[in-house]
Order: structure tokens, then C-alpha cells, then sequence
């Protein structure tokens, strides 16, 4: 098995997997709905940036490591000073959406994903540096 490093940038702006609920419309139909504001804008371009990289569909029962450094544009007034973007939004939540995005083209389930290392930073881009590692089988 191939053990190569890829490594993509998805430019932001970023969303997170919000909440989700489900119910019937007038017809009877079961309808999904979320309250993220740019899901699917942003998974669209996770999956063309991961793809653009030519990241593999990791088989199903191996690993795979996910390293993720979202960079956010430093805030204006008296928080310019702060050193890290420690306000929404969440690390999970924005790890979440990236996941879910990268189902069926980097793994085959986000069950797959054995490491997970997400980081914040201040940075000049508004922008995603992802790596995705196969785990050595």
C-alpha cells in the first residue's frame, strides 16, 4: 500500500457541520434541513481541492491520519492583539464539515480516520492546509 502524504489548501471562507433535523412537508416527504450557512459551498471545495491533488480513496479497513491548519484572517480594533483565533468557530465543528466532505473521495467513511490534528491560526490567507496519510497496513 501506498503510504505517500498528499497535501491540499481549500480557501475559505470555512463552514462547520452545523445541526440538522429532519421532518415531513405537506406531501408527506421526509425533508433534512441544516442551519450551516456555506456547507455546501465549502465541502464543494474540499472535495476540488482534494481531488485537484489527486488524493486516493483509501481502501476500506486502513487508517488514515488528518492533519488541518485553518488559517482565518486576524480580526480588526482591540482583538487584533489576541494570538489565536480562540473564538467560534469550534475546532470540531470545522473539523466535522471537513470530514464528512472528504467521504468517498479520501476514505470510504469518516469512521476511517484514526488521528485527527486540527489547529487555528492567525494567518495573511483565509485558507485550509489539509494533509491526508494513509496508516501503514
Amino acid at each position: 500500500m501506498s503510504t505517500a502524504l498528499v497535501y491540499f489548501e481549500v480557501p475559505g471562507p470555512f463552514a462547520v457541520k452545523g445541526s440538522t433535523w429532519s421532518f415531513r412537508d405537506r406531501r408527506g416527504v421526509i425533508r433534512t434541513k441544516t442551519d450551516s450557512k456555506h456547507g455546501r459551498t465549502f465541502a464543494a471545495a474540499v472535495q476540488r481541492a482534494a481531488r485537484g491533488a489527486g488524493v486516493p480513496l483509501i481502501p476500506k479497513g486502513q487508517g488514515v491520519t488528518v492533519f488541518v491548519i485553518y488559517g482565518f484572517a486576524r480580526p480588526k480594533g482591540r482583538d487584533r492583539f489576541r494570538v489565536y483565533p480562540c473564538v467560534r468557530p469550534d475546532v470540531d465543528k470545522l473539523s466535522r464539515a471537513l470530514l464528512d466532505a472528504l467521504t468517498g473521495i479520501a476514505y470510504h467513511d469518516d469512521g476511517q480516520v484514526v488521528a485527527l490534528s486540527v489547529r487555528k491560526i492567525y494567518a495573511d490567507t483565509v485558507k485550509a492546509r489539509v494533509v491526508i496519510a494513509p496508516e501503514d497496513v
